[in-house]
């Protein structure tokens, strides 16, 4: 739970972010409308739909922050208006389409949590055609770095400090993008657009973006800064970016390059992001000037596989581990009659040995059983 505490109040501490969400709400959704919010968080841009004459919205995440809005509705006698639903919003299914959805998962670089699939699939299920989407688009921008504090991030896992055996993971660290509060002086070169994303039901598999960033200031290249300017709707637009005063102030992402490379102001560096709409998986690359060989990374290359991964269309025959097994066990005791204490009590006395201790086998029948029983 708290890191659920931390991260919304984090949210509600950027500046100007709560009040253009209310802008682009009081645009954009209808008196009467009813609203989906995906991975709605402790509620906050739902109850601002239903102060704007939402009729009804529907609150859906899987994290602890819904137990959160589940209280806040019912505090606030909000119960007929607002239903929490506590789910994955892939998992999740409304009663009826909506009139609108609502999502606020806008990563440092826009795409990078998740919101291009959340609202595809959601799009596709919950909404009436011609609905309302907040926000409607993002566009993302690119510009070099210059920065002492990004190199050492990007490059931690080689430092004297680390013992040799274990270096190998700087590999790992340089094919991996970080959060960091930019500030103008550790840019080194304009801005540039990278490309667009219209959220709706029809965004595609894959994008592919290409962008020139044209150098300032000679010096060293570390990598490049992704921000986003997001489009609410109604002519409301929120960013990120590090130049613009009007800025929600949250942080961007940083590209490293895997080798930092020097730059002469004029010169022009090209850039390359792919990336899927789940926001997990994504390479750049980034050409030198004058030719020099394009420096080509993937986060990917730190994306450490465990077994289920490999399992995953491998050819081997897929045999299930020894926790799914006792979950399954512990499942097979729901008969609608047996209460939690009383399977509990029959796991410990049948299977004492389920887990290596008394306590986590209790444990994890508590889990078991929160996670997919209903009373």
């Amino acid at each position: 739970m708290s890191d659920a505490l931390f991260e919304h109040v984090s949210y509600l501490s950027l500046p100007n972010r709560s009040d253009l969400y209310r802008s682009a709400i009081s645009t954009c959704v209808a008196s009467g409308s009813s609203v989906a919010d995906l991975g709605c968080g402790v509620g906050v841009l739902g109850i601002f739909c239903l102060e704007a004459g939402a009729s009804h919205v529907w609150g859906i995440d899987n994290s602890d922050a819904i137990h959160l809005a589940n209280e806040t509705i019912k505090n606030n006698g909000l119960e007929a208006e607002y239903t929490c639903i506590a789910s994955s919003t892939f998992h999740a299914q409304l009663p009826d389409p909506v009139d609108a959805l609502i999502c606020d998962h806008v990563g440092y670089f826009g795409i990078d949590y998740g919101i291009i699939d959340m609202i595809r699939d959601a799009a596709k299920r919950m909404l009436k055609p011609g609905g309302t989407i907040i926000p409607e688009s993002l566009t993302l921008h690119v510009a070099g770095v210059n920065s002492d504090h990004c190199r050492d991030k990007a490059s931690a896992w080689s430092k004297d400090i680390i013992p040799e055996r274990f270096r190998w993971i700087d590999e790992q660290a340089r094919n991996t993008t970080y959060s960091h509060d930019f500030s103008p002086e550790e840019l080194c070169s304009s801005p540039a657009k990278l490309g667009s994303v219209k959220l709706d039901a029809d965004t595609p598999d894959y994008f592919s973006f290409e962008a020139e960033i044209l150098v300032t200031e000679t010096g060293r290249f570390d990598g490049f800064a992704g921000w986003f300017n997001a489009h609410l709707g109604g002519g409301v637009w929120m960013t990120n970016s590090p130049l613009d005063p009007e800025s929600i102030k949250r942080s961007q992402a940083f590209f490293p390059v895997v080798e930092p490379f020097e730059v002469n102001e004029g010169d022009v560096v090209a850039v390359t992001l792919r990336i899927r709409p789940d926001g997990n998986l994504y390479a750049w690359n980034v050409a030198p000037p004058d030719g020099a060989t394009t420096l080509k990374q993937s986060n990917w290359g730190s994306t450490i596989l465990t077994e289920g991964d490999r399992a995953i269309g491998g050819s081997d025959p897929v045999v299930l581990n020894d926790r799914v097994k006792a979950q399954l066990y512990i499942l097979s005791l729901v008969d609608g009659k047996r209460s939690g204490k009383e399977i509990e009590e029959i796991v410990v006395r049948e299977n004492p040995d389920l887990l290596p201790s008394l306590e986590a086998t209790r444990d994890l029948v508590r889990d078991v059983l929160r996670r997919s029983a209903v009373s």
